[in-house]
């Protein structure tokens, strides 16, 4: 999916805000999809691979995170991201999260449904 430069900030913005609520929360090893941090390591699927949005470890949960904007919740790339996000966090132990701006929880919760996709948190900005 291709991004419009609005929806670009936002999404950049709302990774940025996690990786500060991660520093903040004793998290180590944080890698994120943006500009001056360690990119995450690609994810391995059976139909295909996919880099999460960040990454990041504490007391042996790895944390797999995804932002949207509400243009992105919908979209195929998406679901095929969820899906195998969802799958990875739930082999390993770990957790998959979901940031999205403000008024989008419910489409998350719904899309999430519609993919039958385990999301563990939703977090949105304050």
């Amino acid at each position: 999916m291709l991004r419009t430069p609005k929806d670009s900030n936002e999404h950049d913005a709302l990774i940025n805000m996690m990786v500060r609520h991660f520093s903040g929360q004793g998290f180590r090893n944080i890698k994120a999809d943006i500009p001056d941090m360690p990119t995450p390591d690609l994810i391995y699927g059976t139909k295909k691979n996919h880099v999460p949005d960040l990454t990041a470890d504490k007391n042996g949960i790895r944390i797999i995170l995804e932002a949207e904007t509400e243009n992105s919740i919908f979209d195929v790339h998406t679901a095929s991201q969820w899906s195998l996000f969802s799958d990875a966090s739930l082999r390993s132990g770990g957790e998959f999260h979901v940031v999205v701006p403000k008024g989008s929880r419910d489409d998350v919760k719904t899309r999430a449904a519609e993919l039958k996709v385990r999301i563990d948190e939703i977090w949105t900005p304050r």
